[in-house]
């Protein structure tokens, strides 16, 4: 287990922001699944970078940024399904895989690592996770090639868009999913889950470069913003540096990328990810609402 000094998770401000104890104590538990999935990347030598809020908190405040609440890693491609084969075969104790080819009901682009599924007070699982009761975890976001060919880029952000955007408005309407089985020539069953279908046919264009292509991108992130794009460099080699009590491996290049993705990122900002603050909050809600039933 990773440690930490009992001072650690008391409350406290930082850069004008309060931190409480609980998410310090969600910072531990995320901390102990990141440690696992390293543990496995070292083993089976797959390189592996901090990614977004990630990255930026280990270079300005050496861990955690005081208002972010989770761990984002990216990887390559071809390193990234290599590690959900490899951990999924593995199976390691306490934590397990969540990604459209392991779970059939899971609905994301992206995979993620998870410590469980529900809220725990038991004694054993509150000691294991440095007394955080929820279920945390850590996502891991694949990095693509992107065509060389101008008209082919555009083709597949096309093909893309159309596809995220039937995903995450569910639009399961016979003349969508008709269009979307004419355009990329493939079939549909109707009986099945629809939506991880379309999960699976967009993840599929997103690696229709890799063996070809030019510059890195995320493309779920690219379609919202072409600037950031990455040249092959920025992530030919990974350095390790500390973050929080631990460390963690970021692109060599990581200046190259954090301006790609926050401009001046040396000034601090307080934002918020595209989730609500704190992640446990929903979790702890639908507790609560049990409770009252009782």
């Amino acid at each position: 287990m990773a440690e930490f000094p009992e001072l650690y998770f008391k409350g406290e401000e930082k850069e004008g922001f309060y931190v409480e104890e609980m998410m310090k104590r969600a910072w531990a538990a995320q901390i102990e699944v990141l440690e696992l999935i390293d543990r496995i990347c070292k083993e089976y030598e797959i390189p592996y970078f901090a990614d977004w809020g990630t990255l930026l908190g280990t270079i300005r405040h050496k861990g955690f940024i005081p208002w972010d609440d989770d761990i984002d890693i990216v990887m390559k491609r071809d390193d990234y399904n290599r590690f959900l084969r490899i951990f999924n075969g593995e199976r390691p104790e306490g934590c397990f895989l969540l990604s459209i080819y392991a779970n059939e009901e899971y609905n994301e682009i992206f995979a993620r690592v998870v410590n469980s599924n529900r809220v725990n007070y038991t004694e054993e699982y509150l000691e294991r996770w440095h007394g955080c009761p929820y279920a945390v975890g850590v996502d891991i976001f694949p990095l693509d090639k992107l065509p060389v060919d101008k008209d082919e880029e555009n083709i597949q952000c096309s093909l893309l868009r159309i596809l995220l955007k039937a995903i995450y408005s569910k639009d399961e309407t016979e003349k969508t999913i008709s269009g979307i089985e004419d355009v990329c020539g493939i079939n549909i069953d109707r009986t099945k889950n629809i939506q991880h279908q379309l999960l699976r046919v967009a993840d599929g264009v997103m690696q229709m470069y890799n063996d070809d292509g030019g510059d890195y991108a995320e493309l779920i992130f690219y379609l919202d913003n072409p600037s950031r794009r990455y040249k092959p460099e920025c992530y030919s080699e990974n350095i390790r540096l500390p973050f929080e009590t631990s460390e963690i491996p970021v692109p060599k290049e990581y200046d190259a990328v954090l301006r790609k993705m926050y401009g001046d990122y040396e000034k601090p900002e307080q934002w918020m990810e595209n989730h609500d603050y704190p992640f446990y909050k929903k979790q702890q809600a639908i507790v609560d609402a049990r409770r009252a039933k009782e």
